[in-house]
């Protein structure tokens, strides 16, 4: 008798949590079909907008925002996503009416129409943990898609499409970063230029160019698996310039002959790496390098820039210090804690920086690969990566602290400034493809890759300053040290 309760309890919970089950799916299908509702005010808007009736295309969109203040609620609840696409899409609307750009108007009305009907239908790609697998092949189908979409005029649908391709990036540029630098590189600036390229009807022959030049680049990576030195590859190339601020750090604190300096720098460090380490565990078995992604522009960008910014005091502290007489003068003249202290915080918290940045690309990376290998090739490789790593750190901190002071701090101020360049433009230019700062390109600047260069004035206006503030110092400092040498009759070293 009781274990026949027992089933008839467990039919009927079972009943009742598939019935909750079914009424939430279908309020959440009923919900996206809902969002129909939305369409004929900005159907109207269009025709309105065709006829240059903006007053009336002003009523229609006030129609539409009411409709959408209505069903905003119900549309987060069943995906928050989703909302954030459709506000995007409307906030693009509202300033191209307020501005009164006829085009640019009929553009984004078309936009934020794909993106309703998208929803509405289930076809938009708003939770990157539901987006399969990516891999070259699909990437490189999907590239051919976008251009398909451009040649039969329909621009709102092309510009989802670029999303997507930024979007899903993220899922093989572990693929293309093992084989070849300068494909990767040439990609990343691709798809800020198509952003930008896409919005308007002048340049969509520049778009299709861009589109087949990736599809042309990416058709020769395609493999479906990787040996051991593709994984030894990634830490050893993203590790390089992490290395390069470290090594810098550890030797200023040798040569400042600060206690426990070098406690601060590797405590920074060894922050960096766990900090990375967990990261990549959560990603690995919580989410997906496409789901990561776009945090991860976020994160790439924003530590780039405050890297940049102390990068560029201490290559500028590293500078004011290349003479041999005010660095003793600077030692002599500081407190034990004064040097130890606030200075050893920020070399601690740029050592994290520097780890984390590249960490994070570390991981992304060899997640786009570990499906590919067998495990046991894959921990090989990387290891074998680490281990090459080590040794190069090693040769660089040896080399450093046998230099001669003045030379030391000539070099360092030379490689620290340049991080600080390349960190400042790649960090920009991240942002740029998280979509937080506008994809706005100009033909006539160059791109540099290894220098952070891209052609925006976002990330090359930066970059400009920055160099143009560098020759004003190196050149006062120079008719400084020469007015000197005169009065004195003497060197200034």
């Amino acid at each position: 008798m009781y274990k026949k309760w027992s089933l008839l309890l467990l039919c009927c919970l079972f009943y009742m949590a598939m019935g909750s089950f079914g009424a939430a799916s279908a309020k959440e299908s009923n919900t996206a079909r809902s969002a129909e509702n939305l369409l004929p005010p900005l159907e109207e808007m269009k025709a309105e907008a065709k006829t240059g009736d903006l007053e009336g295309a002003n009523l229609s969109f006030s129609a539409y925002k009411q409709l959408l203040l209505q069903k905003k609620n119900d549309i987060r609840e069943d995906s928050p996503e989703a909302l954030s696409s459709i506000q995007t899409a409307t906030a693009s609307l509202s300033l191209s009416l307020l501005n009164g750009e006829d085009d640019q108007l009929l553009q984004d009305i078309e936009i934020l129409t794909a993106t309703i009907e998208q929803y509405s239908n289930g076809s938009l790609q708003t939770d990157p943990n539901k987006i399969e697998k990516t891999n070259l092949a699909a990437y490189i189908a999907l590239l051919k898609e976008t251009r398909k979409s451009l040649e039969n005029g329909d621009i709102a649908k092309a510009q989802v499409q670029v999303g997507d391709l930024t979007q899903q990036w993220l899922g093989v540029e572990g693929d293309v970063v093992s084989q070849s630098q300068s494909v990767y590189n040439d990609s990343e600036k691709n798809l800020v230029l198509l952003a930008d390229y896409v919005k308007n009807r002048a340049t969509i022959d520049k778009a299709v160019h861009i589109l087949d030049k990736m599809a042309v680049n990416l058709e020769p990576l395609q493999k479906d698996s990787y040996g051991m030195w593709d994984a030894a590859f990634i830490p050893i190339r993203e590790g390089v310039e992490a290395l390069l601020v470290i090594g810098a750090l550890l030797t200023v604190t040798k040569k400042s002959k600060v206690p426990n300096g070098k406690r601060w720098v590797w405590g920074g460090t060894l922050v960096g790496v766990i900090a990375s380490i967990a990261i990549g565990f959560v990603v690995t078995y919580f989410l997906s390098a496409i789901a990561f992604g776009k945090n991860n522009f976020l994160l790439n960008g924003w530590s780039g820039v405050i890297a940049a910014a102390m990068l560029l005091y201490v290559s500028y502290w590293l500078h004011r210090n290349t003479y041999v007489k005010q660095w003793n003068q600077y030692i002599k003249g500081k407190t034990e804690s004064a040097l130890g202290s606030g200075k050893m915080l920020s070399f601690a918290f740029l050592a994290f920086l520097a780890i984390l940045r590249e960490g994070m690309e570390t991981v992304i990376f060899l997640i786009g690969m570990v499906n590919r290998m067998e495990m046991s090739t894959f921990i090989t490789g990387i290891l074998t990566g680490f281990g090459i790593l080590v040794i190069i750190g090693f040769i660089m901190l040896k080399l450093g602290a046998s230099l001669p002071l003045k030379p030391f701090f000539l070099v360092s101020s030379i490689v620290v400034f340049y991080l600080c360049l390349k960190f400042l433009g790649s960090g920009i230019h991240s942002l740029q493809l998280a979509g937080l700062l506008d994809s706005t390109v100009n033909e006539s600047l160059p791109t540099i890759a290894f220098l952070g260069v891209y052609p925006s004035w976002y990330s090359t206006l930066p970059q400009v300053i920055v160099v143009a503030a560098a020759i004003a110092i190196v050149g006062k400092k120079y008719i400084h040290k020469q007015s000197t040498e005169k009065r004195t009759g003497g060197s200034y070293s």
